[in-house]
């Protein structure tokens, strides 16, 4: 009973994540399109340098290195993960879907580098 519980709450974990980034995404574009209303009202000035800061809040560098370092994360999560199970094709199962995340900020990772000043 309860190992079929595991796949439900982890589907509905998956599901609350990415409701929760997709709100705070739309909140932090919210937040910035009411500052710029209330700029228009009060008369203010604005320069394409402004809105560019306005649109890009995190630098792209910065981001792939976030990325890179959340999905390494995961990822060894995962391999952890595979060594509190003693069935071999669950332990092979975790490993092998702990390899996309890992690969995935490793390639994130090496963006960030090749794009050092």
């Amino acid at each position: 009973m309860s190992g079929e519980l595991i796949p439900i709450i982890m589907f509905i974990v998956l599901g609350i994540m990415t409701l929760g980034y997709f709100y705070w995404n739309h909140k932090n574009r919210q937040a910035v399109m009411d500052t710029v209303q209330k700029a228009i009202e009060t008369g203010g000035e604005f320069s394409p340098d402004l809105l560019a800061q306005l649109g890009a809040a995190v630098n792209p560098r910065v981001r792939d290195l976030r990325r890179g370092i959340i999905f390494l994360a995961l990822g060894i999560a995962g391999l952890l993960c595979s060594l509190f199970f003693d069935d071999a094709t669950v332990i092979n199962g975790i490993r092998a879907g702990s390899m996309f995340p890992i690969l995935l900020g490793g390639g994130f990772l090496l963006v960030w580098k090749l794009n050092s000043d």
